[in-house]
């Protein structure tokens, strides 16, 4: 048999790597037996299957191409926070040149800088839309301008709830299109309104 030298620091490494895929088995082994529970079919002789077991479990920190833990990933844009807490603030649709002007006068923004910042919240608009969902675009029938409203401000059907329905129709002269609801991603987070 073919004997294999390993350092310390690779024991460590394959250590933390088994004892996370263990945990992360285990947790998945208790959900899977806690629904099986809850419908009422036989768990079997597993030695986990109590649901208090259950628990958060880190995932396996990747490592570079040199071993190394990765550095931490730098600060998160404050642009989708700013989009979401501007909508909340005015309590009515905003065009993207609302919330582009909103910026530049809030934030003290020079009129050079304005193409960035519109970049900024253009990408952080879009990923709220398309990652968190916390947003969507709504518009007239026929017309190539749309207005950003909050997900939260729709109704199960799509449409916009009254008070929203309201002041679209006040800015844009007419009645939004219904939103396909199963586009719109799900939030993996709660949020507090």
């Amino acid at each position: 048999m073919l004997n294999v030298k390993f350092t310390q620091q690779e024991i460590k490494k394959f250590i933390s790597y088994y004892t996370n895929e263990k945990s992360r088995l285990e947790n998945e082994l208790n959900i899977v037996n806690s629904m099986l529970e809850k419908l009422g079919g036989n768990v079997g002789n597993s030695t986990i299957h109590s649901t208090s077991n259950i628990k958060i479990v880190k995932k396996a920190s990747a490592f570079t191409t040199k071993g190394e833990v990765p550095k931490k990933r730098g600060p998160k844009s404050v642009w989708g926070k700013f989009i979401t807490n501007r909508l909340r603030t005015r309590q009515k649709p905003l065009s993207y040149d609302d919330l582009i002007s909103d910026a530049m006068a809030l934030h003290k923004i020079a009129d050079e800088r304005k193409a960035n910042a519109k970049a900024s919240i253009l990408n952080a608009a879009f990923r709220l839309r398309t990652v968190t969902g916390e947003i969507v675009t709504v518009g007239r029938k026929g017309r190539k301008e749309k207005l950003i409203v909050r997900t939260a401000w729709l109704n199960e059907d799509g449409s916009l709830k009254e008070e929203y329905a309201k002041a679209f129709k006040k800015i844009k002269g007419g009645k939004a299109e219904k939103v396909d609801m199963s586009t719109i991603p799900a939030f993996q987070y709660n949020t507090e309104d």
